[in-house]
């Protein structure tokens, strides 16, 4: 991720119980492996538990196959205060909450789950996000009114709980109603593009969505594919090919005047980057996406010799990177003022590679 220009990320973490689901002696045991992980690569994370309780809308059972998976409220809430304690003085980790969607949480565990975690906020210790997976299928779209007679969307947003601290991830069936309640919520619209692609998902309206103020950012989510660049592209081409239109998301009239009245042609790669930076600075509640005082120093410095970028300027640049470059031209990368990636190459790569291999076969042999 680092190397494809990623500096922080929001980790959705499932594990803190054994294979038959009986929960680790330290049930944050998992989490701090994946803190570790996220530290040894040079990366920040925004760490997300994963409250799992149920199996469908309503309170329906979950499956045996997903007992490790499965916490009630109370335990949850001890884990999330667990990593609070341990991680709330760290710049490199954010700890925040996941309840998984509304088919895995009822609204009494929602609701009861959301304030005791707003309950831990002190100045010490600053509140974190709030991710949820919703909308991501017509299924789920279905299931809802069935049980609840709202779509999804509407009937969180109508549980008055929504605010800046979260990120509905996908989101992406919703109708007019739904797209401008979330667009007015605060609230970030976290879209997957590859995955949700790869899923036969559906894709998110995101010119209207846009159009009323709504913000978005963006997530790698199954690692089918880890790009910046192929996450924004998509994002931009699916709505070309529904629309049958070009530069849907360019934030705007296709051109403006700038300060001597001369035409300025708005770059759609330029906007959707700075969309994807503010939104998901605010997703992983992290200071990040700009370069000013009291923002982290997380820079992406890309090789201005890459052939798709050759004597291009201002916002031609972004717009050569996320929609012509076959080669990766991400050179070096920084993060909160330490070098994680330079000339392309991450200095513990190779110890990496060998480790990640070694363990994949002893699981999978």
């Amino acid at each position: 991720m680092l190397k494809a220009g990623y500096t922080a990320v929001g980790e959705f973490h499932y594990l803190h119980h054994g294979v038959d689901g009986t929960p680790y002696d330290d049930l944050a045991e998992m989490s701090e492996q994946v803190i570790a992980a996220a530290a040894d690569a040079g990366i920040g994370i925004t760490h997300l538990p994963v409250l799992y309780a149920h199996g469908d809308f309503g309170g329906v059972p979950a499956q045996t196959g997903q007992r490790r998976f499965l916490n009630d409220g109370e335990r949850f809430i001890r884990l999330v205060e667990t990593l609070r304690a341990r991680h709330g003085g760290d710049p490199d980790t954010k700890i925040g909450i996941a309840p998984h969607s509304l088919r895995a949480v009822t609204p009494e565990l929602l609701r009861g789950v959301v304030e005791a975690f707003t309950a831990m906020d002190s100045p010490k210790i600053e509140g974190g996000p709030i991710h949820i997976h919703i909308a991501e299928q017509v299924k789920e779209v279905d299931d809802c009114l069935a049980w609840s007679g709202r779509r999804p969307v509407a009937w969180l947003l109508d549980q008055g709980m929504v605010d800046r601290r979260w990120c509905l991830v996908h989101a992406t069936h919703m109708d007019d109603d739904e797209t401008a309640a979330l667009a007015r919520s605060g609230a970030v619209a976290g879209l997957c593009p590859t995955t949700e692609a790869n899923l036969g998902d559906g894709l998110f309206p995101a010119p209207r969505y846009l159009s009323q103020g709504g913000r978005l950012g963006i997530g790698s989510d199954s690692h089918v594919s880890v790009s910046v660049a192929e996450e924004l592209r998509w994002l931009e081409y699916g709505q070309r090919l529904i629309h049958r239109k070009r530069n849907l998301l360019a934030g705007g009239p296709g051109q403006k005047k700038d300060q001597e009245d001369q035409a300025v042609t708005r770059s759609t790669g330029g906007n959707l980057y700075r969309l994807a930076l503010a939104g998901g600075a605010r997703a992983l509640g992290r200071p990040l996406g700009a370069i000013a005082p009291g923002r982290r120093a997380d820079l992406v410095f890309l090789d201005e010799n890459n052939a798709s970028l050759v004597g291009k300027t201002g916002d031609a640049i972004l717009d050569g990177w996320l929609f012509a470059a076959r080669q990766n031209p991400v050179r070096h990368v920084m993060v909160g003022g330490r070098f994680a990636v330079r000339d392309g190459r991450h200095e513990g790569e190779e110890g990496i590679a060998a480790a990640y291999g070694e363990t994949l076969k002893s699981l999978m042999g």
